[in-house]
C-alpha cells in the first residue's frame, strides 16, 4: 500500500512529465495597445529593444539559452512594470514552457498588486504545467492578503493536489495570519467553498503538513483544534485515518485512541485492512522516536483481537514483512494451520487485496516445514513438476519432470496447450484443491486444472474451475483467469459447444456470461431476430449481475475508467434491431439497393460482433502474450482463424457488396459504389491487426485490394471515387504513376493534395517507387547459447547487456539486432518484438516493447537485465528502434 502522500507526489510528477512530453495547445493572446511600442525601460533600452520587440523575440525563441537571455533582460527591468509582466504572463498562458529561465523572479519583481490579485483568480486557466513550475511560486511569494489566497485555492482546485496547496500555505500563512482566530475562520470559509471531497482533503493535508513544518506558539493549538473538528466530519475512513495520523505526529496523544475507535467502528474488513496498511506505511517511514512502539503495540492488539481471520492475517503479515516482528510469522502459521489463507467473503465470492508476499510465504514454509503452507507447496510441486517459487526455478535451473515440457526460460510465458498434460494433471490438481482449498497456490492450481479441462473439451468443468481461480484467495492469477474465461466462451468453443453448454445448470453469473456469448454468436451467424431476443433476455439478467461488484471478468482491472458494459450491450441490441429491419426489407424487396444498405450498415460497425465481456481488453490481453505469444512464432491456436473470420465486420459485408456488383439489376452508379466498397472491405481486412493474419493472408489481401481498384478505375474513370481508388493504388503499389494520374486528370478532386504529399519529388528523375505503407520483414529470435552465433556477436551483445541499449551488428549473411532493457529491480521483465518493417525511405523500423511482470505476478526479488537478440538476412539499411507500449 503506497502512502497517500507518496501517491500524491507520484501523481504530480506523472502529470508534469506527461505535460512536458505532450505539450499544451494554444497561442499567446494579442492584447497589446499602441502605446506599448515604447522602449522597454533602461534594460530594454540598453538592449536597444522595445517591449513588443522583446515579446516577438521571446515567442520565436526555441534555443534554451536564448530564452534564458531574453528572460534575463526582463529580469533587469526595474519593477513593478505591468506591461512587461503582462508579456511574461501571456507567454505562460497556454503553451508549455519547459525552459523559461529565471521567469519566477522576473514576475515577482514586475507584477503589480492588481496583477497578483487577478492571477490569483485566473491561475487555473493557465497551462497547468506552467502554473505548477512557475506561477504558484510567484503567488506564494507575493500573496499578502486572505482574499488572494482564497481565490488562488479556488482557481487551482480542479487542477492540483495538496503539494500546491502546501506551497501556498507554508509561504503565505505566517505573513497573512497573525491572529489564530482569523486564520481558523479563513480555513472554515475556504473549506466550505471547495467543490469536491478530494480538493477538501488536499487542503486538510496541506494544513496538517504546514502545521508539522512551520506552525508553533499560539497558531499551532488553533490549527490543531481545526484539524480535530474537520476529521470528525470526514466520511471516508481512509482519509480520516490519515488526518488522525497527522494529529498523532503533532503529539496529540488521544489520536491513537481515536484511531482505535475508528478501526473498531469500521465494519468492512476491506476498509479495516486498508487502515492497517496506512498505519504500517506511516510506521515504516518514521524514526523510532516518533512513536513507533505505541503503534506497533496497537497492530499486535488488532492481530490478537480482530474477529476477521483475514484482517488478523494481514496484520501479522505486515508486522513480520514490513516491521520486522519475528514473532508474527509463528502466529501467522498457527492461524493458517487452523483457517487456511483467508480472503474476503462478498456475495459468496472470495476477494484478496494484494496477495501474499512471496518472501513471507517462503520464510513460513522453510521455518515451519509441517505447516499447512509448507505441505501445500510440496503438494503443488509434486503435481506441477517444478519448484513453486520462481526464484528457485531460475536458480536451480531444474530439469523438467518426466514428460513435462521444458520450463519457460523467463522470456516467453507458457500459455499454449502444449504446456499442459491433462491426463496427469487433472487428477493431481483435483486432489490438491480438495486438500488445500485455502492455500496461496489454489488459484494457480485451479487455473491449470481449468486449462486441462478446456483441452479435454470438458467446458462446463473448465468455466466453473476458471471462475474458482478468479476468486481464490491469492489473487495473482486473476487477470489471466478473467481473460481465459472470456476466451473460452468467445473463441475456443464452437457455436454448437456453446449452445450445449447453455443447457447446463451453472451458477447465475456463469449462466449469464454463456447466454450473452451465445447471443453474440447469433449476431455473427446473422440470425438477428434470435440475437435480439437473447440480448433482451440477458439485459434483464445483467441488472442482477451489476449489484455484485467485480462479477464481470475485467471489473477488477479497469480502475476509475469503468467500462459501460450495460450501455455497450444496449447499443449492440439497437444495432442488431436495425440490421434485422434492413435484412427483412431486403428479403422482402429483393432489390440490390436494400442489400447495399445492409452491407453498408455492417461495414460501418466494427463493434457489431464484439463480445463486451472483454471490456476493451481483448487486444491488450493478447499483447500481454497470454494468446499471441505463440502467434508471433507461427503457432496460433487453431480456433483463432475461425474466430477472426466471424469477428471482423468487413468479412461479413464483403460478400454482400460483391453480390450487389454482380447483380445485373444494379444501376451503374450502385455497381460502382459496390465495387469501390469491395476494395474498402479488403483494405479493412488487410489493416485490421496482427491476429487477422491467421485468417486472411496479408499478401493475397493486398493483391485483391490492388486488383479491385485497378478494375474500378478501368470501369469507372468518371466516378467521383476514381481519384480515391488511384490514391489507394499509389499507396499499396508504390507506383507514382497512379499519383501522377490524379494530378493530371483529377486536378479538381479532393485527393489532389494527398497525392502530392505521397509523391516524394515529382520533378526528380531519380525517384524510384517503394511501399508507402511499409512491409513486414521476417526475423528470428535467438538465444545467446545458440552455437550458430559468431563469437564476436556474442561478445558485442554481452558487452551491452547491462545497460539500456539497442543496436545492430552485421556478420556474414546475417544482420544481428540486440535490445537490452537495462537493469530492472526484479525478475519478470522481458523484451518483446512487435515486428520489423521496411518503409519508403529504405529504413528498417524495429518496434519492440518492454514487458513488465504480469498483474499480481510473484517474481524473484533479484536484479535482472532483460534483453533479446534477433537476426535478419544481411541488410545495410539504417535501423530505427521504436519502443512501444501495449494498448
Amino acid at each position: 500500500m503506497i502512502k497517500i502522500k507518496a501517491a500524491i507526489t507520484i501523481l504530480v510528477q506523472f502529470f508534469l512529465i506527461s505535460a512536458i512530453i505532450t505539450g499544451f495547445p494554444g497561442k499567446p493572446q494579442e492584447i497589446w495597445a499602441t502605446e506599448q511600442n515604447q522602449p522597454a525601460n533602461e534594460a530594454g533600452q540598453a538592449a536597444g529593444q522595445s517591449l513588443p520587440e522583446l515579446k516577438e523575440r521571446l515567442w520565436k525563441a526555441t534555443d534554451r539559452q536564448e530564452i534564458k537571455n531574453i528572460v534575463a533582460i526582463f529580469n533587469a527591468i526595474p519593477g513593478p512594470d505591468a506591461q512587461a509582466a503582462h508579456i511574461l504572463l501571456d507567454y505562460l498562458k497556454d503553451d508549455l514552457r519547459v525552459e523559461a529561465g529565471n521567469i519566477v523572479d522576473a514576475l515577482v519583481k514586475l507584477m503589480t498588486e492588481e496583477q497578483i490579485s487577478q492571477l490569483a483568480k485566473e491561475i487555473g486557466t493557465y497551462s497547468p504545467a506552467n502554473s505548477y513550475r512557475y506561477l504558484v511560486s510567484v503567488l506564494a511569494v507575493r500573496i499578502s492578503n486572505p482574499n488572494d489566497l482564497t481565490n488562488a485555492m479556488l482557481s487551482l482546485q480542479d487542477e492540483y493536489v495538496s503539494e500546491v496547496y502546501l506551497q501556498l500555505m507554508t509561504q503565505t500563512w505566517p505573513k497573512i495570519f497573525t491572529d489564530p482566530a482569523t486564520g481558523v475562520q479563513w480555513l472554515d470559509d475556504t473549506y466550505s467553498q471547495l467543490n469536491s471531497s478530494t480538493t477538501r482533503e488536499n487542503l486538510v493535508c496541506a494544513v496538517g503538513t504546514a502545521a508539522k513544518k512551520q506552525l508553533s506558539g499560539i497558531n499551532l493549538p488553533a490549527v490543531t483544534g481545526w484539524l480535530w473538528r474537520i476529521q470528525e466530519k470526514e466520511p471516508d475512513p481512509d482519509y480520516r485515518c490519515d488526518q488522525l495520523i497527522t494529529l498523532y505526529e503533532l503529539k496529540e496523544a488521544k489520536a491513537l485512541e481515536a484511531i482505535d475507535s475508528l478501526y473498531s467502528g469500521t465494519t468492512s474488513p476491506t476498509k479495516r485492512v486498508e487502515l492497517i496498511h496506512r498505519i504500517t506505511d506511516f510506521i515504516r517511514w518514521q524514526p523510532k522516536e516518533a512513536g513507533q512502539d505505541a503503534l506497533i503495540d496497537w497492530l499486535w492488539k488488532v492481530a490478537g483481537t480482530d474477529t476477521s481471520p483475514y484482517c488478523r492475517q494481514e496484520c501479522l503479515s505486515v508486522l513480520y514483512t514490513d516491521l520486522g516482528q519475528e514473532k508474527a510469522l509463528e502466529q501467522y502459521v498457527q492461524d493458517t494451520d487452523q483457517n487456511g489463507v483467508m480472503g474476503l467473503t462478498q456475495e459468496n465470492q472470495v476477494f484478496m487485496v494484494g496477495g501474499l508476499n512471496w518472501q513471507f510465504l517462503k520464510a513460513a514454509s522453510q521455518k515451519y516445514p509441517q505447516s499447512y503452507l509448507a505441505r501445500g507447496i510440496k503438494a503443488y510441486e509434486a503435481v506441477r513438476g517444478i519448484p513453486y517459487f520462481e526464484i528457485d526455478r531460475i536458480n536451480e535451473k531444474q530439469s523438467p519432470a518426466a514428460g513435462e515440457p521444458p520450463y519457460w526460460d523467463g522470456q516467453y510465458p507458457p500459455y499454449g496447450d502444449e504446456q499442459y498434460q491433462p491426463d496427469r494433471e487433472i487428477p493431481g490438481w483435483e486432489k490438491f484443491l480438495a486438500e488445500f482449498p485455502r492455500h496461496p497456490a489454489s488459484d494457480d492450481a485451479a487455473y491449470r486444472l481449468a486449462r486441462c479441462y478446456e483441452i479435454k473439451g470438458r467446458f462446463a468443468d473448465a468455466v466453473k474451475t476458471i471462475q474458482k481461480a478468479r476468486f481464490s484467495t491469492d489473487g495473482d492469477i486473476r487477470y489471466a483467469a478473467a481473460g481465459r474465461m472470456v476466451y473460452i466462451l468467445d473463441v475456443r468453443m464452437t457455436y454448437e459447444q456453446l449452445k450445449e453448454l447453455s443447457l447446463e445448470k451453472l451458477d447465475p453469473a456463469l449462466q449469464a456470461f454463456i447466454n450473452y456469448s451465445l447471443a453474440v454468436r447469433e449476431i455473427r451467424r446473422e440470425d438477428y431476430p434470435r440475437a435480439a431476443s437473447q440480448l433482451e433476455e440477458f439485459l434483464k439478467q445483467e441488472e442482477n449481475l451489476a449489484t455484485d461488484k467485480h462479477i464481470l471478468p475485467f471489473d477488477n482491472f479497469l480502475g476509475n475508467e469503468q467500462y459501460d458494459f450495460h450501455g455497450a450491450v444496449k447499443k449492440q441490441l439497437d444495432e442488431v434491431n436495425k440490421l434485422d429491419n434492413l435484412k427483412s426489407q431486403w428479403e422482402k424487396s429483393k432489390t440490390t439497393i436494400d442489400l447495399y444498405n445492409l452491407a453498408a450498415a455492417i461495414f460501418h460497425n466494427q463493434m457489431l460482433y464484439y463480445n463486451h465481456l472483454w471490456a476493451g481488453q481483448r487486444q491488450y490481453y493478447n499483447w500481454l502474450e497470454y494468446i499471441t505469444y505463440q502467434m508471433g512464432r507461427g503457432h496460433a491456436p487453431v480456433e483463432m482463424a475461425a474466430f477472426m473470420r466471424e469477428m471482423i465486420n468487413y468479412n461479413h459485408s464483403l460478400p454482400y457488396f460483391q453480390q450487389v456488383y454482380l447483380d445485373p439489376s444494379s444501376s451503374p452508379e450502385l455497381k460502382a459504389k459496390a465495387l469501390y466498397s469491395t476494395g474498402l472491405c479488403y483494405t479493412g481486412l488487410h489493416d485490421w491487426g496482427e491476429d487477422a493474419a491467421f485468417a486472411f493472408n496479408s499478401l493475397d489481401t493486398r493483391k485483391k485490394i490492388i486488383s479491385t481498384y485497378q478494375q474500378f478505375v478501368e470501369e469507372y474513370p468518371d466516378s467521383s471515387m476514381a481519384d480515391d481508388a488511384l490514391l489507394a493504388l499509389g499507396s499499396y503499389t508504390g507506383n507514382t504513376g497512379y499519383l501522377q494520374k490524379i494530378i493530371k486528370e483529377y486536378p479538381d478532386g479532393d485527393m489532389l493534395e494527398k497525392a502530392k504529399k505521397l509523391m516524394p519529388d515529382l520533378e526528380s528523375p531519380y525517384y524510384s517507387s517503394s511501399h508507402l505503407f511499409g512491409s513486414s520483414v521476417p526475423f528470428k529470435i535467438l538465444s545467446l547459447n545458440d552455437e550458430s552465433i559468431p563469437p564476436k556477436v556474442k561478445e558485442w551483445a554481452a558487452a551491452n547487456s547491462l545497460r539500456s541499449f539497442s543496436g545492430t551488428k552485421i556478420s556474414g549473411e546475417w544482420s544481428y539486432m540486440f535490445i537490452s532493457a537495462g537493469e530492472k529491480p526484479t525478475a519478470g521483465y522481458s523484451v518483446g518484438i512487435i515486428g520489423i518493417y521496411s518503409d519508403n525511405s529504405s529504413k528498417l523500423k524495429v518496434r519492440y516493447k518492454i514487458n513488465n511482470p504480469a498483474f499480481c505476478e510473484i517474481v524473484a526479488q533479484v536484479i535482472s537485465y532483460p534483453s533479446i537478440l534477433l537476426r535478419i538476412p544481411t541488410s545495410a539499411a539504417p535501423v530505427e528502434f521504436v519502443e512501444e507500449s501495449p494498448q
